[in-house]
């Protein structure tokens, strides 16, 4: 009698188990699938923000212009506040072209570093507005090609020019793929478009593409400083990996000059 009770207990503890084992794995594979969820719509509604707070920029930038043409970037600064952190470019890290991974983390943390110090709400500095009708392209462009500038439009490459002078203007984008903005449908440009720079005295500066060109990392620094030429230049850069087989760090490279010197 005691031997059945015992092993009547001991079948009903090991069924216990099975339940408690059943349950577990169904509680975890929940959490997993909405983890997944999770993952799958976070950059989407950071896209979102991100376009919406870069044509909300863009509205101002141009009433602005419109308002106060003549004034030069110095005299008339156009400005937009723009949050330091929340609505970061999935993938994004400083841009360091080579293969020693010591220096590219230690550059990472440096620029991780920097931003911590920078206040919550970080004021960027618009020089003009890029568009290419055929691409139904028009963003604001910055005079600084931080991580945080490019989450709001495009950047000017500091070792660049400004649009206009003499030498490389080079202009950096994001291919934004969840929203297909930014620099997403560069690559339809062709050589003969047309791109349009509007600077902040209102004066528009209108370039032909001459060259479309995929670079990789190591022949990049060379063809986006401002000193490459001695004519009117405007280099257009975005990502160009995974496309046709690129590999990581490739980059598209749309090379314009400026019409008026035909």
């Amino acid at each position: 009698m005691k031997k059945t009770a015992q092993r009547t207990s001991g079948k009903s503890t090991g069924k216990n188990a099975g339940r408690n084992l059943n349950t577990f794995l169904m509680i975890l594979s929940i959490l997993l699938l909405v983890a997944g969820l999770i993952c799958l719509v976070i950059e989407p509604i950071k896209s979102w923000r991100r376009k919406q707070i870069t044509n909300n920029a863009l509205s101002l930038i141009e009433s602005d212009i419109t308002q106060n043409s003549g004034l030069t970037l110095e005299s008339g600064a156009i400005t937009y506040v723009v949050p330091r952190d929340g609505n970061e470019v999935a993938g994004e890290s400083i841009d360091y072209y080579g293969d020693d991974e010591d220096v590219l983390s230690s550059l990472q943390s440096q620029v991780e570093q920097e931003e911590k110090n920078l206040p919550e709400n970080v004021t960027l500095t618009c020089v003009g507005i890029l568009k290419i009708d055929d691409i139904d392209l028009e963003l604001p462009v910055w005079n600084e090609s931080s991580r945080i500038a490019l989450r709001y439009g495009l950047g000017l490459y500091e070792q660049s020019v400004l649009p206009g002078e003499v030498g490389n203007s080079t202009i950096l984008g994001h291919r934004n793929q969840h929203t297909s903005t930014m620099f997403y449908r560069l690559k339809e440009v062709e050589a003969g478009d047309v791109v349009r720079f509007t600077k902040t005295d209102g004066t528009e500066l209108v370039f032909t593409v001459d060259e479309v060109r995929i670079v990789p990392p190591d022949e990049l620094l060379s063809s986006i400083d401002g000193d490459i030429t001695d004519k009117i230049q405007l280099t257009l850069v975005t990502c160009a990996n995974g496309e046709n087989g690129y590999g990581e760090g490739y980059r598209r490279l749309v090379i314009c000059h400026m019409s008026q010197e035909d």
